[in-house]
């Protein structure tokens, strides 16, 4: 076990977990109208299916970590000692990671365009450079904030979204079915590529999570207790949407319109909340890709230039990363939890 950090306790881990896919398009209502509200009432059954996904995708993350005492994500995902097999599948999570980290940059610069009048290209550089400083930390950084910021994020997202729900109870007792994504346009698929493409994120996190975490037990019940929390605000953000599927469909930040809609200084809360989700995501997947640079004489200066490469790839839009990029990612993503699986069935044998 690393002991430059305390030994995280089963509500840390749970939290580092959470927070790490809390971000633009969970928090923001965006994946889970395209995910899951399009569907209609079919969206209950993609809700649970997305939170069987989560805790498995953490228990057997965890497991492997320990029984294989890594926390490297190449070593978590390839069940075999194949060298070139394991340098493919670094390179592609370091992609999935960085896909991830550039549509989190686009979506910070899109909050503060909208809410500050700041424009696009200058709110992404913003938080795109506190973005690497932070991740630059070390883990010791990113499960600090994870652990301050998770519970605020959590408790502030599920309680407007309880306070939407109940006050649109007729609308989310009468969900109806809307024109879903080309690319995720079935309710078993959507679900299953919308937790490939989160998850992603999670695999280096959780690993670390393993041996920063002083039992095996401790580990597993905090990444289950991460997935339950995962799961739940996944089907709250659903019917929350659900209650105006013509701003759903079209905002690029729907549970924030909807909380202006009903009152204007609610909006301006959840910008913020929103706002924190980003950053705290963008952080956890950056830094997920900075751990496979190792301690290399110029590691930092090639997690520099790969975030600001970052940054520029991110002005093609939050919007059309999530309609576009990351069904297909996450779909690309499922590989990579079928050798995890074998993974887990080797080292279990073993």
């Amino acid at each position: 076990m690393n002991t430059d950090t305390k030994p995280l306790s089963v509500l840390r881990i749970g939290l580092i977990y959470t927070g790490c896919l809390v971000g633009a398009g969970f928090a923001s209502g965006r994946e889970a109208w395209q995910f899951f509200g399009v569907f209609g009432k079919m969206g209950y059954a993609g809700a649970v299916v997305a939170t069987l996904l989560y805790v498995g995708v953490g228990l057997m993350t965890v497991t492997i970590a320990h029984r294989k005492n890594t926390g490297d994500v190449s070593a978590l995902i390839n069940p075999t000692d194949n060298k070139p097999l394991n340098t493919f599948v670094g390179v592609m999570m370091c992609f999935f990671l960085l896909v991830a980290y550039v549509a989190l940059t686009a979506a910070g610069g899109a909050l503060l365009e909208s809410k500050t009048g700041l424009s696009h290209a200058v709110g992404s550089l913003v938080i795109c450079l506190l973005c690497i400083i932070s991740a630059l930390g070390g883990f010791a950084s990113i499960s600090s904030k994870a652990g301050k910021i998770s519970p605020v994020l959590v408790g502030g997202t599920l309680v407007l979204a309880v306070y939407l729900i109940a006050t649109n109870t007729e609308e989310v007792a009468n969900l109806q079915p809307h024109q879903a994504s080309r690319v995720a346009g079935h309710w078993l698929t959507a679900a299953v590529s919308y937790v490939g493409y989160n998850a992603t994120a999670a695999v280096p996190v959780l690993g670390q999570c393993a041996m920063h975490s002083d039992s095996p037990k401790k580990s597993l019940r905090g990444a289950a207790l991460g997935g339950v929390i995962l799961g739940t605000c996944t089907l709250m953000l659903f019917l929350s949407t659900s209650t105006d599927p013509a701003m759903s469909g079209a905002s690029s930040f729907p549970m924030m319109d909807l909380c202006a809609r009903v009152f204007p200084v609610l909006g301006k809360v959840y910008a913020v909340l929103l706002l924190l989700a980003i950053f705290m995501t963008q952080t956890t997947v950056f830094y997920g890709f900075t751990t496979k640079l190792g301690d290399r004489k110029y590691s930092k200066a090639i997690a520099w230039a790969v975030g600001l490469a970052g940054y520029v790839c991110s002005l093609y839009g939050y919007y059309n990363f999530v309609a576009n990029i990351v069904p297909i990612v996450g779909y690309i993503s499922l590989i990579f939890f079928i050798l995890e699986i074998i993974n887990l069935i080797r080292v279990k044998k073993s």
